[in-house]
């Protein structure tokens, strides 16, 4: 496969966007994004050697190198939070600390600290984790932790969440193990630190230090997918049954523990159709992607799949394996829809360009010869009601990368029903023949209504490899590719009609075409011939009136060059008949 590098441009129009190079600006900041909402890994029952509720004022103390001057505070209202309300913690209702970056507008620089005023005694444990839930939402700034182990003279920082992508919430129990500074250490001191620039925020509550376990396993995430012409394992949530393939399994795990676990088993289990594992050793500190031995082939019918794995360890105790479960995998096997997006399970986001012209669409391996007909996407809950939408399909020049346009929808209105649902627009040739061994990108875009809306937003669920969803912004005519998978479909039901009945046995090449195409047509009878030229709004863009032409076949060259790159119908009009071919037009 062929690497597409783009731009240098970092963008964030869609849950977090960038370019493959060295250096990156800063993106955009917008309102239409995904979530991570986490679950409570750090459950440990070892000894609580220190909390704090956040709800005594004077245990901490508020210091900043901000410009203007700007501090953390206590907030005791868990909705004040500029976005993604309400903070979701035991007790935020008595206070949690809280630095407020979008608040203070796009001029403001954040650099601030919010430092626990007491001394920490850990003298006699030497193996301690710090853990704390927090609620945020990323935006290219750095949150950490530092430790201090002589009150505050030296410090050592731990950084958090540093790959949350940018412009997603999060909410989570966040753990470090502060051994080697804290550990068995008697004047500790703990702060938090927040730099930024017309960020986000960060909320931070029910802080503690504990005993870490000797042995504990953490499930972070699963990796699985299909591995075809594109190069990247891709998940594929909906299959149809001609394109059904072996499907690999793995999982991402931390090992927590004070100890090596020398048989840490990843299993995933589908009940009464498949069973695999695979084991390593696993070493404190690690983090390690484990996969299963074998893989899965779903049957070759219809049919719903739920995939459940988990981490264990059968020669060692953990005292606590709620953090060895991972997130179910749905996965369907259907006729028609080709899906990488689990928007049919949970929509976690939006991707749009406030207004303005975009598209958004995934890569798609195919591995058995296919015709696809459309395009199935998902509206979020807060597209617009009348915005102009259509589709496009892909292929992809294997020498340069470039996205080559073969063929799109009309426009389509968006309608009330719409909105928050699943829509399937046809291709304009109708038919596609998609090859196997060939990848394509298939997209939903708009041209925006000038900024004025929200216009078109796009479902996101799921996340995507580098340069597997890709993003083009029409205000800078650039793609770019995107970490957030968009809920856009090939569909490969039977194809409705979307050209006239050909009765003048009509052809049109080259196909696309540049400068010229020619058109072919018979006729059983002489008739007066007329030519058109539209684009997909139906406006004519060319006009060719042949008078009377003879019986027989006839052979036309029309000059295209001054038309723009784009999809146009072909109409030959004569005895109250007409035929209509596609012409693409590339330059």
């Amino acid at each position: 496969m062929k690497k597409i590098y783009l731009s240098a441009l970092c963008l964030a129009v869609a849950s977090g966007l960038n370019a493959q190079v060295t250096s990156a600006q800063l993106a955009p900041k917008t309102s239409v994004f995904g979530h991570e909402k986490i679950s409570n890994y750090n459950n440990f029952e070892k000894a609580v050697l220190w909390s704090n509720d956040v709800s005594v004022a004077s245990d901490w103390a508020f210091t900043n190198n901000s410009s203007p001057a700007q501090d953390w505070y206590i907030e005791t209202d868990p909705n004040a939070v500029p976005t993604y309300a309400p903070v979701v913690t035991a007790t935020a209702s008595n206070g949690f600390l809280m630095i407020d970056s979008d608040a203070a507008g796009a001029s403001a620089t954040q650099d601030a600290y919010a430092t626990y005023t007491g001394a920490l005694d850990f003298t006699g444990e030497p193996n301690i984790t710090l853990e704390f839930d927090h609620h945020f939402r990323a935006f290219q700034e750095t949150r950490s932790v530092d430790v201090s182990n002589d009150g505050g003279t030296t410090w050592t920082t731990f950084e958090v969440t540093p790959s949350t992508l940018a412009n997603v919430n999060v909410t989570e129990t966040f753990s470090i193990d502060i051994s080697s500074v804290a550990g068995n250490q008697s004047n500790v001191s703990i702060r938090f630190h927040y730099e930024g620039s017309f960020g986000w925020y960060w909320a931070v509550d029910d802080i503690l230090v504990k005993t870490t376990e000797l042995y504990d396993l953490r499930a972070d995430g699963n990796v699985w997918g299909v591995t075809g012409s594109w190069g990247a394992r891709l998940p594929y949530y909906s299959t149809p049954v001609d394109q059904i393939q072996p499907i690999e399994f793995c999982g991402i795990n931390s090992n927590i523990g004070v100890n090596d676990i020398a048989d840490a088993t990843y299993t995933i289990d589908i009940p009464s159709v498949f069973n695999s594992t695979g084991t390593i050793n696993s070493v404190s500190g690690a983090v390690d992607t484990i996969c299963a031995t074998a893989t899965f082939t779903p049957n070759a019918t219809a049919a719903s799949y739920v995939a459940s794995a988990s981490m264990s360890t059968a020669s060692n105790t953990e005292p606590v394996v709620t953090n060895n479960d991972f997130v179910d995998i749905n996965l369907d096997v259907t006729d028609f829809i080709y899906a990488r997006d689990n928007a049919n399970n949970v929509i976690e986001g939006g991707s749009y360009n406030q207004g303005n012209g975009f598209e958004s669409g995934n890569v798609f391996d195919i591995f058995t010869d296919a015709e696809i007909t459309g395009v199935e996407v998902g509206i979020a809950s807060t597209a617009v009601v009348d915005a102009v939408i259509y589709v496009k399909l892909y292929t992809i020049d294997p020498t340069t990368g470039d996205f080559i346009l073969e063929d799109q929808s009309l426009p389509y209105t968006l309608q009330a029903g719409d909105i928050g649902n699943f829509i399937s627009l046809p291709l304009l040739g109708g038919a596609y023949l998609l090859t196997a061994g060939e990848t394509y990108l298939v997209t939903v875009g708009t041209d925006g209504d000038g900024g004025l809306t929200n216009d078109l937003v796009v479902m996101t669920s799921g996340s995507s490899e580098a340069q597997t969803t890709f993003y083009y912004d029409a205000t800078d005519l650039t793609w770019y590719y995107s970490t957030s998978t968009s809920a856009v479909r090939m569909d490969f039901s039977p194809a409705s009609i979307n050209e006239n009945e050909n009765v003048f046995g009509m052809g049109v090449y080259p196909n696309p075409a540049n400068a010229n195409a020619n058109v072919t047509f018979s006729l059983n009878n002489t008739a007066d011939v007329n030519i058109t030229v539209t684009d997909l709004s139906g406006k004519v863009v060319y006009t060719d009136a042949l008078g009377n032409v003879a019986a027989g076949t006839t052979e036309v060259s029309l000059n295209t060059a001054s038309l723009s790159e784009g999809v146009y119908m072909i109409n030959v009009a004569a005895n109250n008949a007409v035929s209509t071919q596609k012409l693409v037009i590339r330059k």
